[in-house]
């Protein structure tokens, strides 16, 4: 079938009442993959599958409230959106209605509000923020990236291509920027608050994972002068990745401390804390003793939340 003739079938079915192709029609919308009549249209079939009680429909309004996708709806509603998923029985939804800490304790404002960070470097700017995340939300993450890890690769120097490289042997999970999964979207605005930087500047979240063993060996976040010929295009619509956060999701492992070799320093952060570290000085320039490692695990397992974040807006994918 070719893609025009799916599309067509995906309309045809989502007319025809179908809640999930509702759901994919104005997903692939918002995301551009398929032309809208109108701006209002992407919504309208996400509302449309969503008074249908579609659990992932509702889940993803939930989304687009949080982020002011939907520009008339607010974090109130985005909650309504999870708790109304998680009573249809969906097991995500309950999922995250839980991690979340239940409607009638969500408060936005806890969220958009990070603790105090520590800065311990100046050039590159490095802060630790502890407590960044509370254990349940951490959790979360873990169960979510857990059944989906694929061993993660690096961006090819030559290409500017995705590619599996001996620098790293771990795995990983990537999520869409506008994945139907609100703890997702709450940690991401919190992590614009705690960097200062619009969520929208933030490429998709990656939870790594890292066995005994494994590790990610000295490199750096930015692009660098020798690699600008493979990433000329991105470089103009993204901008350098200017500032990189880290979150540990658990801390029951032995080894995997994130070490900075040019600084001699290290962290290892407790289940919940973040490392924030800035790849390019205030002045635009790339800060050199940014080269940063994931060292090896020795024993347990290493999760992280890692999120790049770009001198300019970053698509939706």
């Amino acid at each position: 079938m070719s893609a025009m003739d799916e599309i067509t079938a995906i309309r045809t079915r989502a007319a025809a009442g179908d809640a999930h192709s509702q759901f994919r029609l104005g997903r692939n919308m918002i995301l551009g993959k398929i032309p809208a009549a109108s701006p209002e249209e992407p919504l309208s079939w996400i509302n449309a599958s969503c008074a249908q009680r579609y659990p992932l429909a509702m889940l993803f309004q939930a989304t687009l409230a949080a982020l002011g996708v939907a520009r008339k709806q607010s974090y109130e509603d985005a909650i309504r959106f999870v708790a109304d998923a998680a009573a249809t029985g969906d097991a995500r939804a309950q999922g995250q209605l839980a991690a979340l800490g239940g409607a009638d304790a969500f408060n936005p404002e806890d969220w958009l509000n990070p603790p105090a960070a520590v800065r311990h470097f100046d050039a590159p700017r490095i802060v630790t923020i502890e407590n960044f995340l509370p254990p349940r939300v951490c959790a979360w993450h873990i169960h979510e990236a857990g059944h989906r890890l694929q061993p993660a690769p690096i961006k090819d120097p030559e290409s500017g291509r995705a590619a599996l490289s001996a620098i790293r042997n771990n795995s990983g999970c990537g999520f869409s920027s506008i994945e139907a999964d609100l703890v997702l979207q709450m940690t991401n605005l919190r992590i614009a608050a705690a960097v200062g930087a619009p969520v929208w500047r933030q490429e998709p979240t990656n939870i790594l994972h890292y066995a005994p063993g494994e590790e990610y060996k000295p490199h750096y976040d930015f692009v660098r002068e020798d690699e600008e010929a493979a990433f000329t295009g991105e470089l103009q619509r993204l901008g350098q990745r200017v500032a990189t956060c880290l979150i540990y999701l658990n801390d029951n492992f032995v080894g995997g401390e994130t070490v900075f070799p040019h600084l001699q320093w290290s962290y290892k952060g407790r289940a919940g804390d973040a490392l924030v570290f800035w790849n390019m000085s205030a002045n635009g320039e790339r800060e050199r003793n940014s080269l940063h490692a994931g060292s090896r695990v020795v024993s347990g397992e290493k999760w992280l939340y890692s999120k790049w974040i770009r001198a300019k807006t970053h698509p939706l994918t």
